[in-house]
């Protein structure tokens, strides 16, 4: 029934105990996401070896290095695997210092273009950047879809997002007792407009918080929306669904 939208499940151990969990929580797929090549690689792999597991490649901003833009044509090529869903995590983030905006932003454009090229959608990691991005893809006339996840920003933000064809993300920060404006944000925007993931092995999810996060965790943000729109939880999970099903094609 749900889909884990976004999962750094390249870093989990037992993938086999992850997926048995995961059913026993009505998570029935998951896209792996990636943050480099590496991972690019390992989660092409593990989607190819399970049917309910899923992937993007992309490099994430926190990770690039000019000698790696040589590496970008590596991406494209697991980005054509027909496992491969969309390009990401890709984006822009200036929270720590030292950043290079200019290589962000040249990482940034190349592999939106990549994701023009393959007809994929993309993800984007955004953080102390919304404005610069948001003004950046209104720059551009794009044929394919794209996902702000972990947003955790105000109504006016998502609904500048959501004017320029891009729809949000939620993660387990939703469950948290001080998200009392992201939970009403929720109550004000399209139920086509938003998707949910877990991000994990990070933001566990109340009452998971602090322990490592999985995918199987995803439950307990669907049930918080359900409380959040007071929609049955089979309803709200079924429209949740289809809104990650035509965002990634699967």
């Amino acid at each position: 029934m749900l889909i884990d939208t976004h999962s750094h499940i390249d870093k989990e151990e037992d993938i086999e105990g992850l997926l048995i969990e995961c059913e026993k929580n009505l998570v029935t797929e998951i896209i792996a996401i990636s943050t480099d090549l590496e991972s690019s690689e390992k989660n092409i792999n593990l989607s190819s070896k399970y049917q309910n597991i899923f992937c993007a490649v992309g490099y994430h901003p926190g990770n690039i290095k000019k000698n790696d833009l040589d590496k970008l044509d590596q991406i494209e090529n697991f980005g054509a695997n027909d496992s491969c869903k969309a390009i990401g995590e890709i984006g822009i983030d200036y929270f720590y210092e030292g950043y290079d905006k200019d290589l962000q932003f040249e990482f940034f454009d190349k592999q939106i273009s990549m994701a023009e090229r393959l007809n994929k959608p993309f993800v984007i990691h955004c953080r102390d950047a919304y404005n610069d991005v948001i003004n950046f893809l209104k720059t551009k006339k794009l044929n394919t879809k794209f996902v702000f996840h972990c947003f955790t920003e105000d109504y006016e933000t998502a609904k500048r997002i959501l004017n320029i064809g891009g729809l949000l993300s939620f993660t387990g920060i939703l469950t948290f007792k001080k998200s009392h404006d992201l939970r009403e944000l929720v109550k004000k925007i399209p139920s086509d407009s938003f998707m949910i993931e877990t991000d994990s092995p990070y933001l566990s999810p109340e009452p998971k918080r602090g322990k490592k996060n999985n995918s199987s965790n995803l439950i307990y943000i669907a049930e918080c929306v359900s409380r959040i729109l007071n929609i049955p939880l089979e309803q709200i999970a079924k429209q949740i669904r289809s809104n990650s099903v035509k965002f990634f094609n699967i």
